[in-house]
């Protein structure tokens, strides 16, 4: 069997958020796993792999320089999974890295930015395996895991009309470098608290309780805590930007708002957009499972067979690249400022809580 290196996160061993696309690619390969952990390793742990050879090569999220990668293994070919979140902010010198992969994206939005930058991108979209309704929940209450700071319970204020909320389930477990922010008073006597889950059976089952689920982040990868959502048939609201506007559809199969200037929403027959999202869940299952294994196949393509060859000659903007993963840019009024990261996404702490 064809030996095939899968590069990942190591709190992927935690959220188990890609063991989808683990075992799509176990059907045909020989998986060595090599995990990065972005709060204590730097790019000298792929030494590790020096000398090694492979006939494929994964990267799932973490982006070390293709370059540099060459100077420790050999493979036949390479393909990168890039999250939307993580990477939809990128220039063109930045994608030119990866021109020789196989680029392929769960986001619609991103793979029409690699197409047209010319890169070797395929599109898929995932989707959850329905999960069993006893009920649709109590439509006075919702479920708000609150991971960022710049979505909060001011913000789902801001959305609905929470004196018509009964019951807010609020988790509070945030991503590292962001705070809860203290609900107001407007709350008083209707929040459940929770901050840690042992599992997603039980974290499922506090979402059940409610017909209503509050999507946490601006932006997602593939969005998997709003996917698995609706696939308990929630309806979910949701900042009107990928991923979440690319299974969303307003008022048919959840809500979409602007993020930037949040308004009320009218909300109508919960439980008829509860039912179309159940099917919509379910079409959409079935239509995966016909598809999944396409990703074989593109894992072992030319880059040049789906490329148009088009040039990006920027060059990158950092002094050592050879010692970073990527930039990130932070636009002023005065400046742009250009601050190395050893790993993209921005560092993050991960706690056991399951995402």
């Amino acid at each position: 069997m064809k030996k095939l290196l899968y590069i990942k996160h190591a709190f992927h061993n935690k959220t188990k958020s890609n063991d989808f696309l683990q075992e799509i690619i176990k059907t045909s390969y020989d998986v060595e796993f090599f995990d990065f952990d972005n709060d204590n390793d730097n790019f000298e742990k792929f030494k590790e792999l020096e000398g090694k050879e492979y006939d494929i090569v994964v990267l799932f999220q973490i982006m070390p320089p293709i370059s540099e990668l060459k100077k420790y293994l050999k493979y036949n070919n390479i393909a990168f999974f890039p999250m939307y979140d993580a990477t939809h902010f990128f220039n063109k010198a930045i994608w030119n890295e990866y021109r020789e992969c196989n680029i392929i994206n769960f986001s619609s939005t991103l793979h029409k930015k690699c197409k047209s930058l010319g890169l070797s991108s395929y599109y898929i979209q995932y989707f959850p395996k329905p999960a069993e309704i006893e009920n649709f929940g109590d439509e006075n209450s919702i479920f708000f895991w609150q991971r960022r700071e710049k979505i909060n319970t001011r913000t789902i204020e801001k959305v609905l009309n929470s004196n018509k909320i009964n019951k807010l389930y609020l988790h509070t477990a945030p991503d590292p470098d962001n705070k809860i922010s203290k609900p107001s008073k407007k709350w008083d006597g209707k929040i459940i608290y929770s901050n840690w889950f042992n599992s997603k059976e039980e974290m499922q089952s506090y979402i059940q309780k409610t017909a209503m689920y509050f999507a946490p982040r601006e932006f997602e990868g593939i969005g998997m805590s709003f996917l698995e959502a609706m696939a308990a048939a929630r309806c979910v609201i949701a900042p009107n930007n990928p991923t979440m506007n690319e299974y969303i559809s307003h008022a048919k199969t959840g809500f979409l708002y602007n993020p930037k200037s949040p308004k009320k929403i009218n909300f109508k027959s919960i439980k008829e957009i509860q039912i179309n999202t159940y099917q919509y869940i379910k079409n959409g299952y079935s239509k995966w499972e016909n598809e999944k294994f396409k990703i074989l196949k593109w894992l072992t393509k030319s880059p040049k067979e789906n490329s148009n060859e088009k040039l990006m000659n920027e060059k990158l903007l950092i002094k050592n690249p050879e010692k970073a993963f990527c930039c990130k840019i932070y636009t002023t009024t005065n400046s742009t400022t250009y601050k190395i990261f050893n790993l993209i996404p921005i560092k993050i702490k991960r706690s056991n809580n399951v995402c």
